[in-house]
């Protein structure tokens, strides 16, 4: 784990118990990281400022968040990792730490579960990806200690907005489709990235849902996770518009190692 400190990254193994650390007053991170890439690393580093400028508070420059990867990356290699980016509070007391670790993949699916707690679409921090995640990892734990792999959450209108720790989309009619971002979902990467092949934004209440032929969890360290069954109910893991969006999705992954790879434009050659 690094430090911003003084203008530089140092190597620190304590988290100074601040007011701000103390009270959840942060935001985070988590990039997959695949063969030594950081998979949409300016994507997360926008969203991560612009959770910021929500919270009031600087975020930290692009070059500062770069360096700080490829110090945690030097001599190191990296087939499958996960880098967790860190902030608290503002200048001039700001907390900025990042972590990377090597981790094993997902399943190909996943089984879900309708969570007894419901989202709050008008909370202060609704949209920000907060450190204050008691509420998140409480109802994931409970899914797994029945068994699920995850929960789904509706709203208090009584729609579907998210899984604990995932984005969602669901089939309707032979149509994928999530739920908007007015429900109270975080706008998640993988999620943005999806809705670039076209995928609508629909209100999903539990009916909706009930119809659902088939479903996935999105997320930076999923991508596209099938899901198999929700509570008791199987789904078809193997449809072709689910299929389809995971491809297309695979070849973005792709595209942005490609990118990723390509020295920057004003020292390539002409």
């Amino acid at each position: 784990m690094i430090q911003w400190q003084g203008g530089e990254w140092v190597e620190t193994t304590v988290i100074e118990a601040s007011h701000e650390v103390v009270t959840g007053q942060g935001l985070f991170e988590t990039l997959l990281v695949s063969d030594q890439v950081p998979q949409f690393f300016k994507l997360h580093w926008e969203r991560l400022n612009n959770s910021c400028e929500k919270l009031g508070i600087r975020g930290p420059a692009f070059s500062d968040i770069r360096a700080g990867f490829d110090q945690l990356l030097d001599g190191r290699v990296c087939d499958r990792g996960r880098l967790r980016i860190t902030l608290f509070g503002d200048l001039p007391n700001q907390l900025l730490i990042m972590s990377l670790v090597d981790v094993e993949p997902w399943p190909r699916s996943t089984s879900v579960i309708i969570s007894p707690w419901t989202r709050n679409a008008n909370s202060a921090t609704t949209g920000v990806k907060s450190v204050s995640y008691a509420e998140n990892a409480l109802a994931l734990k409970w899914a797994k200690d029945r068994g699920f792999g995850e929960t789904l959450l509706f709203n208090s209108t009584g729609h579907l907005t998210e899984a604990a720790t995932s984005n969602i989309l669901v089939v309707l009619d032979g149509e994928v489709v999530m739920p908007p971002l007015h429900s109270g979902c975080l706008p998640g990467i993988t999620r943005a990235l999806i809705g670039e092949f076209g995928v609508r934004e629909v209100d999903i209440d539990a009916s909706g849902l009930n119809r659902a032929s088939a479903a996935a969890l999105l997320s930076s360290m999923r991508g596209v996770q099938s899901i198999h069954s929700i509570g008791e109910r199987e789904l078809d893991v193997s449809q072709a518009p689910l299929r389809l969006v995971m491809n297309s999705y695979r070849a973005q992954v792709e595209q942005d190692k490609k990118n990723w790879a390509r020295p920057p434009k004003e020292s390539r050659p002409v």
